[in-house]
């Protein structure tokens, strides 16, 4: 998905005061809210992404606001609010993205937990320049994400506070992870892009639908309903890190092996499907 920065923004590139090697990998870089509650979180965080250059925001079932309110806490944020998005879930706000960082600072058993925050930046900054969109993931204001949501990403960030008062608020924790990708130095020769570009998340959700339908078709939950298994499978798609085709090639296999199950159970149901195709004499 291409996205044109705004003619301020532009015009900070051309004057020198923001690199355009900086630019490009910012302007790969996204900021998702996950079910804000307070709109003016919504207008500091709008402010901190101006104060730092990036300017793709997306709301994931927001509480009803006015953007009034939002120009109320950031001044002049209509950088932020022309090209600003709300998705009704999250699936729908990630579909395009191909790195997702959850920020938390509670680890999840089964992803990389990063806190050496300025390596990562690094590390983020150059994956953004090529093969983004990256996207930077932020619970709401009570509980931050949960496992589930933690889940949908490859790596989550952690930033380096005290561990005796530990808690930021929303605005906080997007300015200081915000500002250490602006202050990361560039690298000093340009990275080369991967063979192939990684799988969207829309697309490695789609495999873990296929999985789940596998999972039924196979009968190999034996008790319960399965949910830790599909977290740990959830996780281990995201950890495998593949490209777009790959994801597609791993699903339409796992499909053929759904339907070829469903034959083997009933064999009428494929006779008719070949009867069904046969040309009329």
């Amino acid at each position: 998905m291409k996205r044109c920065p705004d003619a301020r923004f532009q015009r900070r590139v051309s004057d020198g005061i923001i690199p355009e090697i900086l630019m490009n990998e910012m302007n790969e870089i996204v900021v998702i809210l996950h079910r804000p509650r307070d709109p003016r979180n919504i207008g500091t965080v709008a402010r901190a992404m101006l104060n730092t250059g990036f300017r793709h925001l997306r709301l994931v079932d927001p509480a009803p606001f006015d953007r009034a309110a939002i120009a109320a806490v950031a001044h002049r944020p209509d950088p932020i609010l022309s090209a600003l998005a709300i998705y009704p879930d999250l699936s729908a706000a990630i579909a395009d993205i191909r790195h997702l960082v959850g920020a938390s600072d509670r680890p999840h058993p089964r992803l990389p937990w990063r806190n050496d925050v300025r390596q990562w930046a690094v590390e983020t900054r150059q994956r953004a320049a090529t093969a983004g969109p990256v996207a930077l993931l932020f619970g709401a204001e009570d509980n931050g994400l949960s496992r589930a949501e933690l889940s949908c990403c490859h790596e989550i960030i952690g930033l380096p506070v005290d561990p005796a008062y530990p808690a930021l608020n929303l605005a906080q924790a997007v300015l200081l992870t915000l500002y250490e990708l602006q202050q990361a130095s560039p690298p000093t020769a340009p990275p080369l892009p991967p063979a192939e570009p990684p799988a969207e998340l829309a697309a490695l959700d789609q495999l873990a639908s296929v999985i789940d339908a596998l999972i039924k078709a196979t009968h190999f939950v034996k008790s319960g309903n399965g949910l830790a298994l599909r977290q740990r499978l959830r996780a281990i798609i995201t950890r495998a890190a593949l490209s777009q085709r790959d994801a597609a090639i791993v699903t339409a296999l796992l499909r053929e092996a759904i339907r070829l199950i469903a034959t083997e159970r009933n064999p009428a149901n494929e006779e008719q499907q070949v009867s069904s195709q046969r040309m009329p004499d």
